[in-house]
């Protein structure tokens, strides 16, 4: 009998303690929860005005504009450690993808990475545009000392062709390009200091639930995230794939004793770049601009092939993580640059919206401890109504939470929030991925915040270690993947948009065509020849334009 009252009287105990923990983890995720809100608000009211009065004063930016101005040069800067899986396939992609002319792509490779090294050369055969930098110290060192040994080459570059760079944009060896990404940096620089496009994620599985979260959260983040914080700050972090920077920002960054202008300290420099360009008084700006293109897609219900126009956003494409072990290894590395490093070499300073913008960027440590305790307590709950599910007449406890209280109204004032998050994040995800993705993303969410728990612990172990014992923060990198085969599909035309986009067919023949091939698996060309709607010279001027690209 006492040993039934003690084990009652210990269980009252701890879920008193649980009681004081929800009503600490409610309130601090209430305070988390209302600059999320601020920054919708701030959203929908700019989305809001610029429909009601800026388009209506100002024609939106078109294709067409972008096409005309002049060539600058434009030097592209990839750093490759250990990237012989993808770089000749990157290498190869980008120089067919691009539409422009004047550039070059300047790869840094380490002197003992001769995997990659091969790899680059076999790209470069095959197009002049590639240039091989060999980086003085053996790899790996880090990114940042891996861009300065890029852009020391490019200048020596620029000194032997006698020639100079307008424009230096960042990429990765894992990035699939936009073909016009560099018409769009070429229309806004030396207007801007630097761009920014949006990073995409590509496409997984429904059931990666991994690679999936990624999906969701870059998603919203730069669909409205980034958009808002440019507004109110002028100031945009690099994502260190699809930023571009004029000459002046380089130079700036390099300073009067033409240091190197990537910060080798910071295992971000993406992010460290632009707060730096923002101290600096340069312009910055988020870019997202998308072209109409004619594609043919597969139908989800019918299966057949169809053409339409779709939205095309200039965007940096690539595969992420699709494991906990490596997400968490990225994300910890993303966790030490922007909370502990940011915050001890930029601390607080700028404005007050800016001050605003770092709290937020900065929170990320503390959400991800939040939303575990979250976890926790729900698990203490469930356990509680299985006792009571299986024991309906055993003691029955003083209830967590009691409607009417203050606790009660904390709660359903996070629930309205964690809903708002909820169909926000899955408008977003929907835009760019479709229904289903949108619909499992709430479920996604939750094993995002699994790895980003799992990511703070890596990120507070690394620091603590740095700063205890001094164990040096190096390069954590992640290995990459690079589409291949019917997953570079999508950014390839095929023949059907070539003809429609020459004036030589119009949609519905081309759907009339593609019904009868499906049925016949004749080619398309021949098909149209076949029924009178093409020449066969105006089917061999398209194979040719097709060709073109592809070389």
């Amino acid at each position: 009998m006492e040993s039934s009252l003690f084990i009652v009287d210990a269980v009252a105990i701890y879920l008193f303690s649980l009681r004081l923990l929800l009503f600490v983890v409610a309130t601090l995720m209430l305070l988390s929860s209302l600059d999320d809100f601020i920054i919708d608000v701030i959203f929908v009211c700019r989305a809001l005005y610029r429909r009601l009065v800026i388009y209506r004063r100002y024609q939106p930016l078109k294709e067409e504009q972008l096409l005309t101005p002049p060539e600058q040069p434009i030097a592209i800067m990839v750093p490759a450690w250990d990237e012989a899986a993808v770089i000749q396939q990157m290498l190869t992609t980008t120089c067919q993808l691009y539409t422009y002319q004047n550039y070059r792509l300047f790869v840094g490779i380490y002197p003992n990475d001769q995997n990659t090294l091969d790899a680059a050369r076999r790209a470069q055969q095959r197009f002049p545009q590639v240039e091989i930098i060999i980086c003085k110290a053996p790899g790996p060192t880090n990114k940042a000392d891996c861009l300065n040994m890029i852009y020391r080459g490019i200048q020596e570059y620029e000194q032997h062709h006698n020639m100079t760079f307008a424009i230096f944009v960042m990429h990765d060896a894992e990035d699939v390009v936009h073909p016009l990404e560099l018409k769009l940096y070429n229309y806004l620089i030396p207007r801007k200091d630097m761009i920014q496009i949006p990073v995409v994620p590509l496409e997984s599985p429904l059931h990666d639930l991994t690679a999936g979260h990624y999906m969701d959260e870059f998603a919203e983040h730069h669909s409205k995230d980034l958009v808002v914080r440019e507004a109110l700050t002028g100031n945009v972090p690099s994502a260190g794939v699809g930023s571009a920077f004029s000459r002046r920002a380089l130079t700036v960054l390099s300073g009067p004793g033409g240091h190197p202008p990537f910060n080798t300290s910071s295992l971000t420099e993406d992010y460290d770049i632009g707060l730096r360009l923002k101290r600096e008084g340069l312009k910055q700006i988020f870019v997202r601009f998308a072209v109409w293109r004619q594609v043919i897609k597969k139908s989800r219900w019918t299966g057949r092939l169809r053409p339409q126009r779709q939205r095309d956003l200039i965007a940096t494409r690539e595969y992420f993580p699709n494991t906990l072990d490596t997400a968490k290894r990225q994300k910890a590395r993303w966790l030490l640059g922007i909370v502990f490093q940011g915050w001890a070499e930029q601390g607080w300073a700028g404005s007050w919206p800016l001050k605003f913008i770092l709290y937020r960027d900065r929170k990320g440590l503390l959400s991800a401890q939040l939303n575990m305790l979250g976890y926790f307590i729900v698990i203490n709950v469930l356990l509680l109504w299985i006792y009571y599910a299986l024991w309906p007449d055993g003691y029955r406890f003083a209830p967590l939470v009691e409607s009417g209280e203050v606790l009660w109204s904390l709660l359903l004032i996070n629930l309205f929030f964690m809903l708002n998050r909820l169909i926000h994040r899955s408008i977003y995800v929907g835009r760019l991925y479709g229904l289903a993705h949108a619909l499992i993303s709430p479920f996604r969410q939750i094993w995002g915040n699994v790895i980003n728990f799992a990511a703070s612990l890596r990120a507070l172990k690394l620091f603590w270690a740095h700063v205890l014992r001094g164990d040096p923060i190096s390069w954590d990198k992640t290995h990459h993947a690079f589409p291949e085969g019917e997953a570079l599909q999508p950014f390839r035309k095929r023949l059907g948009v070539y003809l429609l986009e020459n004036n030589d067919i119009t949609p519905a023949v081309l759907q009339e065509a593609l019904d009868l091939q499906a049925t016949s698996q004749t080619p398309l060309g021949q098909i149209l020849i076949k029924l009178g709607y093409l020449a066969p010279e105006r089917l061999e001027a398209a194979l040719q334009q097709q060709k073109g690209d592809s070389t």
